[in-house]
């Protein structure tokens, strides 16, 4: 009872720092095969692999969410420069009539009137964010940063003897099935996150690449977003370059939107998604696609950033216990056969 209630106390005060530690266990899983080719040299390997992961990571979200920001602030400043744009831009799309001319005129009213209403609430939304519980949100994303960090760099260098010690408290009887446990567990795990994190990775940086080239306006901001819909299988890339894509259609016409769409998904889409993630996922991961799916959206919808990664981690767990029980089971059938 005094352990359970200790476990509980820590687990209390850990909590604000969850969303850090699960993006350090994450990155670590990432990092290990870069680590793993210094050999002996674990300390020089695991600062080493830190950086390589860590460094990419954090200049696209960070670049990506100031100009986020940036760009929210220019909406809220600019509200009537945008309501005539899209004004002229709606008036400039020719609707057929066939019954009344002015039927037109009430259509062009009513999606500059909805559209205006739009930017309002929106200005409303941003406008009423209080400061100070904005301030104190960076600086708890800051903090889980530097701390996914730290737990990184320390699991790389001392991860080995972490799970030494747990193996302590497990039964003698017990400890083979709980290292085939692990070993699985471990195994499923590391294609998801390495599969993912490698693939969202490339992509990215790939992306910030393409939109300058075509001259795509916060080309870090869109980066950022296929960063992050590079880390959930079947939504990837084209989230992002299908609607920018049709923006180019509207606005320079089908051969630009074409040209834009082929030449991004060429060198964004099918490097990560058609190479890279099938190549981890099916080496090192025996966890069905969906289920990845649906434990990322859904760990991210509950439980924010830690959630986006914590949900797959315990579905590979529950699918490692699974297929070591099964594995268990259909040994025992041929042993008596």
């Amino acid at each position: 009872m005094p352990i359970a209630l200790v476990l509980l106390l820590v687990f209390y005060f850990l909590f604000p720092l969850l969303d850090g530690i699960v993006l350090g266990v994450v990155f670590a899983y990432v990092g290990r095969p870069i680590q793993k080719l210094f050999g002996d040299r674990r300390r020089i390997g695991s600062l080493v692999a830190t950086t390589i992961i860590i460094l990419p990571v954090a200049l696209i979200v960070t670049l990506g969410t100031v100009e986020i920001v940036s760009q929210l602030n220019w909406v809220v400043t600019h509200q009537g420069l945008i309501l005539n744009k899209a004004s002229v831009f709606i008036r400039g799309v020719e609707i057929p009539t066939t019954i009344y001319d002015d039927l037109a005129e009430n259509i062009y009213d009513d999606l500059t009137g909805s559209l205006k209403t739009v930017i309002e609430v929106l200005a409303r939304i941003v406008a009423s964010v209080p400061v100070f519980s904005y301030g104190m949100s960076i600086v708890l994303m800051l903090l889980n940063f530097v701390g996914s960090i730290f737990v990184c760099y320390f699991l790389l260098l001392d991860g080995g003897r972490l799970i030494g010690g747990c193996s302590f408290v497990i039964p003698p009887e017990m400890m083979g099935i709980f290292t085939r446990y692990c070993e699985r567990v471990d195994s499923i795990l590391s294609g998801i996150f390495i599969g993912s994190i490698y693939t969202a990775i490339l992509g990215g940086i790939i992306s910030v690449v393409v939109f300058y080239a075509f001259g795509i306006p916060k080309p870090f901001a869109l980066a950022c977003f296929v960063f992050i819909a590079g880390m959930v299988p079947v939504l990837t890339a084209w989230l992002v370059i299908v609607p920018i894509a049709i923006y180019r259609y509207l606005a320079l016409g089908l051969f630009d939107a074409i040209f834009f769409f082929t030449v991004a998904s060429v060198l964004i889409y099918l490097p990560s998604e058609m190479i890279i993630r099938p190549y981890i996922v099916s080496t090192k991961s025996t966890i069905h696609p969906l289920l990845v799916m649906l434990s990322f959206v859904g760990g991210a919808l509950v439980a924010g950033i830690g959630g986006l990664f914590l949900a797959p981690a315990l579905m590979g767990m529950v699918v490692g216990a699974y297929q070591i029980r099964k594995e268990n089971l259909e040994h025992g059938e041929d042993g008596e056969g």
